[in-house]
């Protein structure tokens, strides 16, 4: 897995951010570090694959059979709200969050749902991000590059199908 700089998120090999770590980023933009904070923050930090709010509730409900689904989307939207995770809303599936706030894109398999993080090394997109942020003209709440296809995974199985679709006939 691929690691952003200026990112928390864990590397194979690497260990994971301290509660320390996690609770100096909650506390420089302004949010207390509280238990159901840390915890949700360190499962999302944990993973690639840019998990929905249910699929967060049902990892940290086994560590926290007390939790809320209202508490983990609750903290998530406010974790977004304070920049320091993204959210991903793809048009044909629920919204998905993301560890990395540097900017980059995702490619979501219409199919089976993964996302996958696409690195943008293009100075001039960084370039463009910047001056729409810095224009004075938008109040930019979030942005998002997002392709939406078929992985290969799923576009070798559709054209094994259609092969053997075809040879029916």
């Amino acid at each position: 897995m691929a690691k952003l700089k200026g990112t928390a998120m864990a590397v194979e090999g690497e260990p994971a951010p301290s509660d320390g770590d996690l609770a100096g980023r909650l506390r420089t933009v302004g949010l207390k570090a509280t238990p159901q904070r840390l915890l949700i923050l360190r499962e999302l930090l944990s993973r690639c694959d840019h998990p929905s709010a249910e699929n967060l509730y049902r990892a940290v409900q086994k560590v926290h059979s007390t939790i809320s689904f209202n508490t983990i989307y609750q903290t998530l939207q406010t974790l977004a709200e304070k920049e320091v995770i993204n959210v991903i809303r793809p048009v044909v599936d629920a919204a998905r969050y993301d560890p990395i706030t540097e900017l980059h894109g995702h490619f979501m398999c219409s199919h089976c749902k993964r996302i996958e993080d696409q690195l943008l090394e293009d100075p001039n997109l960084k370039q463009i991000d910047t001056e729409v942020k810095s224009s004075g003209k938008y109040w930019v709440v979030q942005r998002q590059i997002l392709w939406v296809g078929l992985c290969q995974e799923c576009k070798e199985a559709a054209t094994e199908e259609a092969g053997r679709s075809k040879g029916k006939q």
